[in-house]
């Protein structure tokens, strides 16, 4: 182990574990920068030791100091404004070579705008002296035969800055928290610098630079999960940090595609090599199409208060449910706003089990509970339960030579929509639920982690002949938009009820005391917004956010909330949020394009699923 001597050795309280052994490590103490070697294929990561500090780092090739990363180039060849760990995540040199790539990263807000600080910038705010990372990273660099410059344009790790809709480009407190960190592999021999930056005149490093720690791993570590390709995600302040994660059918579908995403803690397939999104998109409004779900979140609620929790916390009425029959609806927060929606399963009058989108599901069932002396136990499952989707109208035919059910007297043709039922697929045991998320007859097959693998074959085997395909996201937001079904982050979020979101059928308002409803009686009567569908005139896709018009006028009565164009119907679609007064069906509206200013595009308002909105096809 190499030990870098600007400060003294690091203790193992005040930095994470090492991922694996330790070729080289170095810490840099608050305010200076040093420089160090990488061979191709080994590992650097960057700790933030204390929190909120920023790191700026340099790459050069080993052999010719000329090559270094280009942050615009990056920027260019990857479509983001900094790389993530995935598909777009290397960081490239003028003439378009990657250096280094993001592994790992716990952090997700860096800068590759600003320069390094220099000299210059803390003369302008009035401490002429002051130390810069430009001017340490000119110390570091020397004894390289580098030469000077006033300011070094470099990647800077944990450095929170962001662009604003004016073209801004502000900047605030690190986001890191102690521990976090980047984890790079070299793609070429590199000589390589960071820095802990000196910056205390303004929030950057949180008014107190503090330390980072650099450590090097050998390229042998590829083989190690430990450094598997993971993004960290906080969903609340007071829950752990989670890395992305395979599920158990990640395996197989890594045979099928590289592009996979980071979609709610999971790599997800965004399309399949060799076949892309229109004909898996076909595949499942003709024939079948087999996708995976089990970044849904599951939740056991058991005891005597079980029922009573989820009467009150749900939207939906539950004396309705009984066992083996499923409801979808929302949790809902005092001022009537969506937590989540999701769907509750009846197992027994004091079993259910929740199925969402968000880990704090369970947290707000739990705190409800305990906030009103109920006797229930709220468990997360869903590392014990991933769960495919076998959807499209062709599902029920390459599922019924395949399921026994475990009560005799159910079938394929006698399972209800939204009924549910244990269910064997030769020797795998998993629950087979009528539901789905495209708008056709579909299922999903809700199983042990530990079958993964022999299902997706299974199926997959199965389905040949029907002209079965596996479905990535980019055909499934496609198939959802044109069923009118919401997404978290697009058609709702904590501020929105279910009568603004389109979905406020689900609300009980008659069942007796639960969860914002007084808040509900009122919104109900007067809503600022309600969900609609728009039928374009022309080809052009709308975007999230765009702002829809009266026609001819210049106020705006809504926004976009989704938008795609439909294959089915060969016209562009979307779902919107207006006021009352134009949500009636074959009302004109504008949807503001570009600027809003300089193109408009007529549009027609319709039933918010412009695609089967009876529902006829997923009861069939």
């Amino acid at each position: 182990m190499v030990l870098s001597t600007v400060l003294s050795p690091p203790t193992d309280q005040d930095i994470p574990s090492p991922l694996g052994p330790v070729v080289a490590e170095y810490r840099i103490a608050p305010g200076t920068a040093l420089s160090y070697s990488v061979t191709q294929g080994q590992y650097i990561q960057i700790i933030d030791v204390s929190g909120a500090q920023c790191s700026d780092f340099l790459a050069f090739n080993a052999h010719n100091h000329s090559q270094e990363i280009d942050s615009t180039v990056t920027r260019t060849l990857n479509g983001v404004t900094n790389p993530q760990a995935g598909l777009h995540s290397k960081y490239f040199s003028q003439t378009m070579e990657p250096l280094v790539e993001v592994i790992q990263d716990t952090c997700g807000r860096h800068d590759s705008f600003f320069l390094a600080c220099t000299s210059r910038y803390y003369e302008d705010a009035g401490y002429p002296g002051h130390p810069s990372c430009s001017d340490n990273f000119n110390r570091a660099l020397a004894p390289h035969g580098l030469a000077n410059r006033s300011g070094w344009p470099a990647i800077n790790f944990f450095f929170n800055t962001q662009v604003d809709c004016h073209g801004n480009i502000l900047s605030e407190e690190s986001w890191s928290r102690a521990g976090d960190y980047v984890l790079l592999k070299a793609h070429q021999d590199l000589l390589c610098a960071s820095s802990a930056c000196p910056d205390d005149i303004d929030p950057a490093n949180g008014w107190q630079p503090t330390p980072i720690h650099v450590r090097i791993y050998g390229a042998e570590q590829s083989a190690n999960p430990t450094f598997s390709r993971a993004i960290g995600r906080r969903v609340a302040a007071d829950f752990p940090l989670r890395l992305t994660q395979d599920s158990a059918f990640t395996p197989c579908i890594r045979q099928l595609t590289d592009d996979l995403v980071e979609y709610n803690g999971f790599w997800v397939p965004k399309s399949f090599a060799h076949q892309g999104d229109q004909a898996e998109y076909w595949a499942l409004r003709q024939r079948a199409a087999l996708m995976d779900l089990s970044a849904l979140r599951k939740f056991e609620v058991t005891g005597a208060d079980a029922f009573a929790l989820l009467q009150y916390a749900f939207s939906r009425n539950l004396e309705k449910i009984t066992p083996g029959q499923s409801a979808y609806g929302c949790l809902l927060n005092p001022h009537g706003g969506i937590v989540d929606d999701g769907i509750v399963f009846c197992l027994s009058p004091t079993h259910y089990r929740y199925v969402g989108n968000c880990d704090t599901d369970g947290d707000w069932l739990r705190r409800i509970a305990e906030g009103q002396g109920w006797t229930v136990e709220i468990e997360a499952v869903s590392d014990r339960i991933h769960n495919l989707a076998l959807q499209g109208p062709k599902s029920r035919d390459i599922l019924r030579p395949l399921v026994s059910f475990a009560e005799p007297t159910i079938t394929l043709d006698t399972l209800g929509y939204f009924q549910f039922a244990a269910v064997k697929v030769g020797d795998i045991p998993l629950v087979l639920s009528r539901t789905g998320y495209t708008g056709e007859l579909g299922y999903e097959l809700f199983v042990h982690p530990e079958y993964g693998t022999r299902l997706w074959t299974r199926l997959l085997q199965a389905g040949q002949s029907f002209g079965l395909l596996p479905l990535g996201m980019q055909a499934l937001d496609r198939a959802r938009i044109e069923a009118g079904l919401l997404a978290s982050g697009y058609e709702f979020d904590d501020l929105t009820s279910p009568y603004q979101a389109g979905i406020g059928w689900t609300v009980a308002l008659k069942k007796p005391n639960f969860m914002g409803q007084g808040a509900l009686e009122k919104i109900r009567q007067h809503p600022s917004r309600v969900a609609v569908g728009l039928v374009l005139d022309g080809n052009e896709v709308a975007t999230h956010g765009q702002n829809i018009y009266a026609q001819g006028e210049r106020w705006r009565i809504g926004q976009i909330t989704s938008a795609t164009f439909s294959p089915v119907l060969n016209r562009s679609i979307a779902m919107a949020q207006i006021v009352p007064e134009y949500a009636d069906s074959g009302t004109r509206v504008e949807v503001g394009l570009l600027d809003g200013l300089k193109r408009r595009l007529v549009a027609t308002v319709g039933p918010l699923a412009a695609f089967d909105p009876t529902k006829s096809r997923v009861r069939i």
